[in-house]
């Protein structure tokens, strides 16, 4: 009987311990500050490019760096996402008709963000690059949602409306 409990208790245990480390995301973590308000609809006939950058700089509240995984449309219709950057400064990063970077190479203070760092006690701006195949519908993205990693553990958080 003994040891039967202290084979569940080590099981129990260890598979505590591996959720922790292996896998699962552990809410908002170092960037939960980031990024609020990012909802965008984009009218029929306009252009097919579309600049969205969130409404706050991605800010890592932690001492560790922080790595990109994954930038995702949130409730996206009708628009694809073409790629995410980091760049310097939020003045550089607002939403608007038209992709506002080119298409690179980019490197020093505009970087591709996935599997870009972000240093601890440090923020930049995040834009992504919105495409509509069908100019003629209408389009329509409800946020963004930024999953990374820092050391072992695993983030997520979404950008929308507050």
């Amino acid at each position: 009987m003994r040891t039967r409990i202290l084979v569940v208790g080590l099981a129990v245990l260890l598979v505590a311990a591996g959720g922790r480390f292996f896998g699962v995301r552990h809410g908002d973590g170092p960037l939960g500050d980031s990024g609020l308000g990012s909802k965008l609809c984009a009218p029929v006939g306009e252009s097919v490019d579309a600049t969205v950058g969130i409404m706050r700089p991605l800010q890592n509240g932690g001492s560790e760096p922080v790595r990109i995984t994954a930038v995702e449309l949130i409730g996206a219709r009708n628009l694809e996402n073409g790629g995410a950057l980091l760049v310097p400064d939020l003045m550089s990063a607002g939403s608007k008709a038209g992709w506002a970077f080119g298409n690179g190479p980019f490197d020093g203070e505009v970087r591709l963000a996935v599997d870009a760092e972000i240093a601890g006690k440090s923020e930049t701006a995040l834009v992504v690059h919105v495409q509509r195949p069908d100019v003629l519908g209408e389009g329509h993205l409800d946020g963004i949602r930024v999953e990374y990693t820092t050391g072992t553990l695993r983030y997520a958080f979404e950008t929308g409306p507050e």
